[in-house]
């Protein structure tokens, strides 16, 4: 039984392998394997649909382009989900860099299933509609670590920043949708009604 994990993660590194070298059936494995969570990881992390459908190609290209670096040391699946995590978010931010069109009344296509609990239904609107009102920063923080699992070192590491930065970022990421869904409670309102009541 011991002996099983480590025959599957050398089938994974010979796959690895064989797409790495061009092999169009292990590269189609390897994708169709690795697709959904490529997926999850781009819709969690864009605004709109078709920033994560680009972003979701963009970071699936990476992962079969990054296959010469898999070792085994993590799970394939895991390996792929952070290859795909850094080449979203490397998208995402040239994207925005290059449009300054508006994004007013595109489809929020955050993904955040998985997080919500049944407390969420008590909002006065989804936590999509909170998350995008948030700074970049701290909404990819906050989705990446608790929507999607990844660790506080593991978020550092995939942004760029220290693990200090990214506390930083969840800390405040959740002050501001409390405060967001409390003043929105207090007055029993959305937002853009909140406003006009002041």
């Amino acid at each position: 039984m011991r002996d099983e994990p480590a025959r599957v993660e050398s089938l994974d590194v010979a796959l690895a392998k064989r797409a790495s070298k061009g092999d169009r059936a292990a590269q189609g494995t390897i994708a169709r394997r690795v697709l959904p969570r490529v997926r999850k990881v781009a819709r969690s992390l864009a605004a709109a649909t078709a920033d994560a459908d680009d972003a979701a190609q963009y970071a699936l290209l990476e992962v079969l382009r990054s296959c010469h670096t898999y070792r085994g040391d993590a799970s394939l699946d895991r390996w792929a989900a952070r290859i795909a995590t850094r080449a979203a978010l490397r998208h995402l931010k040239r994207e925005r860099k290059r449009s300054t069109a508006s994004e007013a009344g595109v489809e929020d296509a955050v993904d955040v299933s998985g997080w919500e609990s049944p407390l969420a239904d008590e909002l006065p609107r989804g936590l999509q509609a909170y998350l995008r009102e948030l700074p970049e920063a701290q909404r990819s923080a906050l989705v990446l670590h608790h929507a999607l699992g990844y660790s506080l070192d593991e978020v550092a590491e995939l942004t760029d920043v220290s693990p200090n930065t990214v506390k930083g970022r969840l800390r405040l990421g959740l002050a501001t949708l409390r405060k967001l869904v409390r003043r929105e409670q207090k007055i029993g309102a959305p937002a853009h009604q909140t406003e006009a009541v002041r």
